[in-house]
């Protein structure tokens, strides 16, 4: 029984495999940056939550506790959302990594089966022509539509990006009106 290596069947391109390589290192570097700022978040909330235990054991009267939600609850909050953005826009680089892959995938695998029709155009009989136009246009219509894809996914994010917007700032005013609402109280 001969034993047979996976470059028999499939034609070896150190091109492909080392941008394989680079996309396999750059979510590692990724799948890092998440856990880096999971661990940093989840260190900065023990920290934060044992400080704001013992501040709240001295806690005697009803003044002191406002005092003591303004000092540890609401910058828990704020360390959350930070936390969160950050990781939301790890996965925003992630996703964008992974899309630029495929697209530069699918670029590569258009070009080649355009290079094999051309081929086999060439060396096909008279007659043949009308064939192997309908395989351009078939191709040429379905390079067409990821372009209209790539845009439309554009335009989502673009969207998205504007709603995040929006709720940040909705927070940060949220967060803002009850210090002002207690400075003119005061």
């Amino acid at each position: 029984m001969s034993v047979k290596d996976f470059s028999q069947f499939v034609q070896f391109n150190p091109a492909a495999f080392d941008r394989l390589a680079e996309l396999g290192q750059s979510l590692g570097d990724q799948l890092e940056k998440i856990t880096r700022i999971q661990f940093d978040a989840g260190l900065a909330s023990t920290q934060s939550a044992l400080a704001a235990t013992r501040a709240l054991l001295e806690v005697r009267e009803p003044a002191a506790l406002l005092q003591w939600q303004e000092a540890h609850v609401t910058p828990g909050f704020e360390r959350a959302a930070a936390s969160a953005r950050e990781q939301y826009e790890v996965l925003i680089e992630t996703r964008d990594m992974i899309s630029a892959a495929l697209q530069q995938s699918v670029v590569e695998a258009t070009r080649q089966m355009q290079e094999s029709i051309e081929r086999l155009a060439e060396g096909a009989p008279d007659g043949f022509g009308v064939v192997f136009d309908a395989f351009r246009k078939s191709l040429e219509a379905q390079i067409a539509a990821m372009d209209n894809m790539n845009k439309v996914g554009a335009q989502i994010q673009g969207i998205t990006d504007s709603n995040l917007l929006a709720i940040k700032r909705a927070v940060e005013t949220g967060a803002a009106a009850p210090v002002a609402a207690k400075r003119k109280a005061a």
